[in-house]
C-alpha cells in the first residue's frame, strides 16, 4: 500500500469514528463513512469490505498502542522510566476513548454473537496484547518474562475492559484521576515497585 492509498484508509477510518460519535453505531452506515472521506462508495470497498472491518480498524489502533511502546523500548528510543511513563500514559489514554471503548464493546458483542471473522481477529490480538504488556512489565518490574507477568497482563487488561464498562453505564464508582494516580505509584514509587517485583517473583 503506497502512502496514498495509506492516507485514504486513515481518511476512511477518521470518518467513521466521527460518523459514530454523531450518529451511533447502528446508524453509522458504509455511505455515511465514504462521503466523510471524500470517496465514492465503491472506491471504500477497496480498502475494506464490510462496515465491520472498518470498525475493527479503528478499535485496531489501540492494541497497537503496547506494541509501538514496546518496539521502541528495543530500538532503544525509550529508557526503563520513559516505558514505565508510556504504560501508564497507555492506561490513561484507553481510559479516556469513550466512542473507542464504546465501538469495542460493539465488536466484541457482535464476535460473541458470531461474527468468526471478529472472533479470531479479537483472540489474536488479545494475545499479542497479553504478550507485549507481559514483556513490559517484566521490564518495569526487573523480573523475568513469566507466567506470573503475564497473569498480571491479563488482570490489567481485563481490568481496562471492567473499567470502560462501567464508565460507558455511568457507575463511576472510583474516578479516573484515582485510577491513574494508583498507577502512578505503581510504577513509579521505588518501594511500591520492589513490592510488585516480590509477588511477581512467587515470594
Amino acid at each position: 500500500m503506497n502512502d496514498s492509498q495509506s492516507e485514504i484508509r486513515e481518511k476512511i477510518i477518521a470518518s467513521a469514528l466521527k460518523a459514530i460519535a454523531e450518529y451511533g453505531v447502528s446508524n453509522t452506515t458504509l455511505q455515511i463513512i465514504a462521503d466523510g472521506a471524500g470517496i465514492s462508495k465503491g472506491s471504500l470497498y477497496y480498502y475494506f469490505k464490510t462496515k465491520d472491518s472498518i470498525l475493527y480498524s479503528v478499535v485496531d489502533e489501540d492494541f497497537r498502542i503496547s506494541r509501538r511502546i514496546m518496539q521502541k523500548y528495543r530500538a532503544g528510543e525509550l529508557s526503563k522510566q520513559q516505558l514505565r511513563e508510556a504504560i501508564i500514559a497507555g492506561f490513561k489514554e484507553r481510559l479516556e476513548k469513550k466512542n473507542k471503548n464504546r465501538l469495542h464493546l460493539y465488536l466484541a458483542y457482535e464476535a460473541m454473537l458470531g461474527n468468526q471473522e471478529l472472533m479470531a481477529s479479537y483472540k489474536a490480538k488479545y494475545d499479542d496484547w497479553v504478550n507485549d504488556i507481559s514483556e513490559g512489565f517484566s521490564i518495569a518490574f526487573d523480573v523475568e518474562n513469566s507466567a506470573w507477568t503475564r497473569l498480571l497482563a491479563f488482570f490489567f487488561i481485563s481490568t481496562m475492559d471492567g473499567w470502560c464498562i462501567q464508565d460507558l453505564l455511568e457507575v463511576n464508582a472510583v474516578p479516573k484521576k484515582d485510577a491513574v494516580k494508583i498507577m502512578e505509584a505503581i510504577f513509579s514509587n521505588s518501594e511500591k515497585r520492589e513490592t510488585m517485583k516480590l509477588l511477581l517473583n512467587g515470594k
